[in-house]
């Protein structure tokens, strides 16, 4: 996988590089139309924002998904190149979350080292992960790692759960207290994706040193923030 990602890198681009990982659900509980929603979503967030002029040369997207186990469906890429060739999504399985969460950390370093390596400067990364359950696997190490570092203010981490069944307690104990778990309201996914490409729009609009000054819009559209425990 990280020879495909070195063929990824476009060392040509002199703009700054917003990496954005995507940690998915697929595991069986997700089968129908919320894995249907799910894809489309995708699908609409890759689109839209290779559109955009600004982000379409800065965002750079992995999409991890986890089921029995945890894998890399669309490694680091430019966001243009990802939105050429989709993903596809079929439900089965556990949930492996504690496996997404270590691989996410792994790659992101990957990747970050060869922004490093090849004198690319960066925003701070994006992580988004949505379940509709609790893992099935060891969890605790790696999603401590995780929040930790988000803590430090080094990542933008954003967990949602997805239906009545997310185990909303676990994901409060791995992403940050702030803002802490979402709950996704029902199957909106389009909606959060919008969200997410305007967000990075906004990010990738400013210089590295100014993206705290970027302004996210309201969540309202898709948060269904008086059923998140």
């Amino acid at each position: 996988m990280s020879d495909y990602a070195n063929e990824n890198l476009d060392v040509t681009n002199p703009a700054p590089r917003c990496p954005v990982v995507l940690l998915l659900d697929v595991s069986g509980s997700m089968g129908g139309r919320p894995i249907r929603e799910l894809e489309e979503g995708v699908k609409q967030f890759l689109d839209e924002t290779s559109n955009d002029e600004t982000a379409s040369v800065s965002v750079e997207v992995e999409i991890i998904t986890f089921a029995n186990d945890a894998e890399v469906a669309v490694p680091f890429c430019p966001v243009t190149q990802a939105a050429a060739n989709p993903p596809t999504f079929t439900a089965s399985g556990c949930t492996s979350l504690g496996a997404a969460i270590a691989l996410a950390d792994d790659e992101l370093r990957n990747r970050r080292n060869m922004y490093k390596k090849n004198g690319i400067s960066s925003y701070r990364p994006w992580i988004v992960l949505m379940t509709d359950g609790g893992p099935n696997d060891e969890w605790k190490e790696p999603a401590a790692s995780m929040k930790s570092v988000a803590e430090t203010g080094k990542l933008q981490y954003i967990g949602i759960g997805i239906g009545d069944d997310a185990d909303f307690t676990t994901l409060a104990e791995i992403v940050p207290e702030h803002p802490g778990p979402v709950k996704l309201k029902g199957l909106r996914f389009k909606e959060f994706f919008r969200w997410l490409t305007d967000s990075l729009r906004s990010v990738s609009a400013g210089s590295v040193a100014d993206q705290d000054k970027a302004q996210l819009g309201t969540v309202d559209s898709w948060a269904d923030l008086s059923g998140t425990p």
